[in-house]
C-alpha cells in the first residue's frame, strides 16, 4: 500500500477524525484550566472583577467553545455513522483498469462470442441491435454498447468487427 492509497483510505480518515476529537478534548480541558486560573488564582493576587474585562473574556471563551463543539459533534457523528454504515469493517473497492487489446485470446464465458469495437477497442459479448434510418432505407445494424459506433449490418458482406470464436474443448478463445 502506497502513501497515497493510505491517505485516501477510510482508515486514515477515521484516524484523522479520532485524532481531531482527542485534540479538541485536550483544548477544552486546557481552556478550563485557563478559566480556573483567571477566576480563582488571579483573585489571590489582587485581581479586581470588572465588567470591562469579564464580558469580552467570557464572550471569547464561549466563542472558542462553540467553534470547537460544532466540528467536534459533526466529526463524531460522521465517525459513528461511517462505522455503523460499514459494519465496522473496511469496504474494499476494486479498481477497474482498461487493458489494451492484446493478441492473446480472451477466456470463454458461457460459450459466448466476443466482439471488439474497432473505434474504442472494448471487448463485449453482445452488440446492441438498432434500426438505421440514415440512408433512406431502413436496416438493422449492430452498434457498440460503449461508444455507439456502427459495427456492421446484415446487408454488408465485409465484417467490420473482430470476432473471437470459442473452441468447445479449450478453455481459451481462438481467433
Amino acid at each position: 500500500m502506497t502513501l497515497k492509497d493510505w491517505v485516501c483510505s477510510s482508515t486514515s480518515v477515521k484516524v484523522a477524525i479520532i485524532l481531531w476529537l482527542v485534540s479538541a478534548g485536550f483544548v477544552v480541558f486546557l481552556l478550563g484550566q485557563i478559566d480556573t486560573i483567571v477566576h480563582k488564582v488571579l483573585y489571590n493576587y489582587g485581581l479586581q472583577f470588572s465588567d470591562a474585562w469579564a464580558i469580552p473574556y467570557w464572550g471569547l471563551l464561549r466563542s472558542i467553545y462553540i467553534f470547537l463543539a460544532v466540528p467536534s459533534f459533526l466529526s463524531g457523528a460522521l465517525l459513528v455513522l461511517g462505522i455503523r454504515k460499514r459494519g465496522g469493517g473496511e469496504r474494499r473497492t476494486i479498481k477497474h483498469e482498461e487493458k489494451p487489446l492484446s493478441s492473446k485470446p480472451q477466456p470463454v464465458v458461457d460459450n459466448h462470442l466476443y466482439v471488439t469495437c474497432p473505434k474504442c477497442r472494448k471487448v463485449f459479448s453482445k452488440p446492441l441491435t438498432m434500426l438505421d434510418f440514415s440512408n433512406g432505407k431502413t436496416r438493422l445494424v449492430n452498434v457498440c454498447p460503449y461508444c455507439s459506433h456502427i459495427l456492421g449490418s446484415a446487408d454488408e458482406e465485409k465484417d467490420l468487427t473482430e470476432v473471437m470464436v470459442p473452441d468447445a474443448d479449450a478453455e481459451e478463445v481462438t481467433r
